[in-house]
C-alpha cells in the first residue's frame, strides 16, 4: 500500500523518534507538523535526512496567548521545508489582543514572499471564513484545510478556491462529519491522522494502524488509498518551488 499522513504531531508522542522510525520504515509520506519554530528548528537536524517524514514549519494559533510569533526566527527557517503547519486561527475563549496577534502571524505567514507555492496545513475552528479570505489575499495556492468542521456553505467556497481537506478516522464517527465527507469533492480529498490526539479503536492512533482506516474510508470512497495518493503526488508536483 502507498499511504500517506497529510498532519501528524509526532512530537507529543511519548517516543518521537520511534513514531518517526516507524512512518519512515513503512513508507507512509508523512507531514510532521509543529505548533513553534523553535520546535521546527529543535526537531530539524534530527528529522532532515528522511524522505517520507517531511518537517512542518509551524504556529499553532492556541499557543498565540502564551507565545509570541518570532518572525525573525520564522524567516531564518522558512528557507529550509516546502511545508508549513499548523498555523491558522482559533477564536474560542480569546481576548480581542490574541485574536489580532493571530490574524497578524497568519497574515504574514501566508504572505505572498513567505508562501511561494508551499504547503499549507491549516488549523481553521470557527474561522474559516476569515482564513479563506486570508488565503485568497495573498494568492495562497496550496493549502490543505485540516479536520474541516465549519459551514458546508463556506466549504463550497474552499473548493471553488481548489483547496484541499484532510479527512480523519473522527470524522466517520459523526453526523456533521459525514456530511462534510460526503460535500468534498473526490479529487479534493487527502487523509490525516491528527496523532496522537485521536484514538482509534480506542487506543492512541499509530502509523499501523492507518492501512485499518483506510479500509473504513473505503467504504464511504471507493479506490480511497489510490485516490488520495494520485491527488498527493498530483500536490507535491504542483508546488511552484
Amino acid at each position: 500500500m502507498t499511504l500517506i499522513d497529510t498532519h501528524v504531531h509526532i512530537d507529543f508522542y511519548p517516543d518521537p523518534q520511534k513514531i518517526a522510525n516507524q512512518y519512515e520504515k513503512s513508507k507512509i509520506y508523512t507531514l510532521f507538523v509543529t505548533n513553534l519554530p523553535e520546535l521546527f528548528k529543535k526537531h530539524y537536524n534530527s528529522f532532515r535526512s528522511f524522505k517520507y517524514v517531511r518537517l512542518c514549519l509551524g504556529y499553532h494559533p492556541q499557543v498565540a496567548s502564551e507565545y509570541n510569533f518570532k518572525k525573525e526566527l520564522f524567516d531564518e527557517l522558512i528557507n529550509k521545508t516546502n511545508y508549513i503547519g499548523e498555523v491558522g486561527l482559533d477564536y474560542q475563549s480569546e481576548h480581542i489582543d490574541i485574536k489580532n496577534r493571530q490574524i497578524k502571524a497568519f497574515e504574514y505567514i501566508t504572505s505572498p514572499e513567505i508562501n511561494k507555492g508551499r504547503i499549507y496545513s491549516i488549523h481553521t475552528r470557527k474561522t474559516e471564513d476569515t482564513v479563506l479570505d486570508i488565503l485568497i489575499n495573498n494568492k495562497v495556492k496550496h493549502a490543505i484545510f485540516h479536520w474541516y468542521s465549519g459551514k458546508l456553505t463556506t466549504l463550497d467556497k474552499i473548493v471553488d478556491q481548489g483547496y484541499y481537506f484532510s479527512l480523519n478516522s473522527k470524522m466517520l464517527n459523526g453526523i456533521q462529519g459525514n456530511k462534510i465527507i460526503e460535500r468534498i469533492p473526490k479529487n479534493q480529498i487527502l487523509f490525516e491522522t491528527d496523532g496522537p490526539f485521536i484514538k482509534y479503536k480506542n487506543k492512541t492512533i499509530q502509523p499501523n494502524m492507518i492501512s485499518e482506516v483506510y479500509l473504513d474510508f473505503n467504504k464511504k470512497i471507493d479506490n480511497f488509498e489510490t485516490v488520495i495518493f494520485k491527488i498527493f503526488r498530483r500536490l507535491l508536483t504542483e508546488k511552484d518551488l
